[in-house]
């Protein structure tokens, strides 16, 4: 299972993640096959390529945001342990009823979890003036 968390675009068909700095955008992957299409190695992160890209050449652009329903609570997927459990976050006071949770921050609370005791899902919403996906959401799949 792959967790996929943060910024996205489609480009030519493809998926990619999408990356800015000072208004400008980049496309991000680690194929390096893409060299004819105008990927190049990132600086710094070995493995990596990316490609400028304008905002007017993505047929979509939008934000993944990983959640799970846990013993009745809703609660974001912060990331993953290196122990492969996943890192679970909520601002719901009332899990602290049925749940385990441990204080995270101010009015958050944290727990981890076998990805294998909860199903994932994710929220999409629309960036860069794109919105056509906006509030789909797409089930993991195990």
């Amino acid at each position: 299972m792959k967790l996929r968390k943060g910024r996205f675009a489609k480009w030519q068909g493809n998926v990619y993640e999408l990356a800015s700095y000072q208004r400008i955008y980049y496309l991000s992957t680690d194929d390096s096959s893409l060299a004819e299409q105008g990927f190049r190695p990132q600086n710094g992160r070995p493995g990596r390529y990316i490609r400028k890209v304008s905002v007017k050449d993505l047929e979509d652009a939008y934000e993944v945001i990983p959640y799970t329903i846990y013993k009745s609570h809703r609660f974001l997927v912060e990331g993953e342990t290196e122990d492969g459990n996943l890192v679970l976050i909520t601002s719901d006071p009332y899990v602290q009823n049925d749940v385990n949770v441990k204080p995270y921050g101010r009015h958050e609370f944290i727990i981890e979890v076998s990805p294998h005791e909860v199903d994932l899902a994710e929220e999409r919403r629309g960036i860069l003036g794109f919105s056509s996906k906006a509030s789909s959401y797409q089930k993991y799949q195990k």
